[in-house]
């Protein structure tokens, strides 16, 4: 886009004697007609995206963000100014305690953007679960019709996507840790995962597929490191991406990257960071739906990249909704950061377009 500068009108010296001779001999000047050329433009119109919005907004649109605390008239002033397209509620933030002040919470935020609204939590069942006595908690695996009530629940509270389904094929060491897997055996984890996603939708819910490309090969929590998984290519397609094809099959709604890295796949940059790994997901796999990070907040990026460059980075490998999970200063500087690189071109605002198009064409 040329933004013209705006310089002073002046008046050429053959048409003031004009000016002045006429007010000497009585006659009432005419006012000059300038050219269309020679007046000011107003301020040129925002670009908007294929939805219709602005920058600002198509930023605010592709993060998903929580906070720590009641909800109050800061955050909510702050919500109404970047208009974040997410709301994640997670037990950490102590947000609210009954169902009552979590259906308030969510109609608040809500209420606080034009456009549309994620409101997820993390509702994977056994030791993840959302600390509300109106959703129940079953032990995983969990199957369809336990995930339909667990969705259901949530859904009554105001929920819209559910980020539980953990789609990782866990060794013994990892199973132990984690307590979170649905076994080790790929083929049995691939249709475990897929009534599950069945389940969330049946209940009216969005769902999510994590830890792509999968995090169950590891003893190491990414929320204090990155954990380093040296499997080969082949094996991470035996292994490791058939519970993902299956809930693509299954059509799944989000795909949650891992922080992980798998020098087979990028030997430069983590899962979540690496446009190998997204390629992968959206051509070998054919997944057609939105991807977003897991938390920016954690340790596995914040011990080597500040969360505003990682959102940044995670955007531009063809990332589609950032995650910032605790922190509202944190994600208003990445808001920020985001911004800055698209205007700067770094981030191109075709790609950015394109992560709204994601988020806009889910369900709902």
């Amino acid at each position: 886009m040329v933004v013209l500068s705006h310089s002073r009108l002046g008046i050429p010296g053959a048409l003031l004697a004009g000016l002045l001779l006429a007010s000497c001999s009585g006659q009432t000047a005419v006012p000059p007609v300038a050219s269309p050329l020679a007046i000011p433009s107003a301020s040129p119109s925002p670009v908007l995206g294929p939805g219709g919005l602005t920058l600002d907004q198509e930023v605010g649109a592709v993060m998903m963000v929580g906070f720590q605390g009641p909800l109050d008239e800061s955050t909510l002033a702050d919500w109404k100014q970047r208009q974040f397209g997410g709301l994640l509620v997670v037990n950490l933030n102590h947000n609210a305690s009954t169902a009552a002040s979590m259906s308030a919470l969510i109609g608040a935020v809500r209420g606080a953007s034009p456009h549309r609204l994620i409101a997820a939590t993390d509702q994977e069942g056994g030791q993840v679960c959302i600390a509300m006595n109106t959703v129940p908690c079953d032990a995983m695996p969990v199957g369809q019709a336990a995930t339909t009530q667990m969705a259901s629940a949530l859904k009554q509270l105001g929920f819209d996507l559910d980020l539980g389904p953990v789609s990782d094929v866990c060794s013994g060491q990892s199973s132990i840790m984690w307590g979170r897997c649905y076994g080790t055996d790929p083929a049995l984890v691939a249709r475990a995962v897929g009534p599950v996603v069945d389940g969330i939708r049946a209940a009216g819910m969005l769902s999510a597929a994590k830890h792509f490309p999968g995090h169950g090969d590891t003893s190491v929590s990414s929320e204090t490191s990155l954990p380093r998984i040296n499997e080969s290519l082949a094996t991470i397609r035996a292994h490791d991406l058939p519970p993902f094809q299956a809930d693509i099959a299954h059509g799944v709604d989000f795909v949650l990257l891992g922080h992980l890295f798998y020098p087979a796949l990028d030997p430069v940059r983590s899962a979540d960071l690496s446009p190998v790994t997204i390629q992968l997901l959206r051509s070998d796999l054919g997944f057609r739906g939105a991807i977003i990070s897991d938390d920016m907040e954690m340790g596995a990026i914040t011990n080597s990249t500040p969360t505003p460059e990682a959102a940044v980075q995670f955007l531009a490998a063809g990332g589609d909704m950032v995650m910032v999970a605790h922190h509202l200063a944190v994600a208003d500087a990445t808001y920020d950061a985001i911004r800055a690189a698209v205007l700067s071109g770094r981030l191109p605002r075709a790609r950015l377009d394109e992560a709204v198009a994601a988020l806009e064409s889910l369900p709902g």
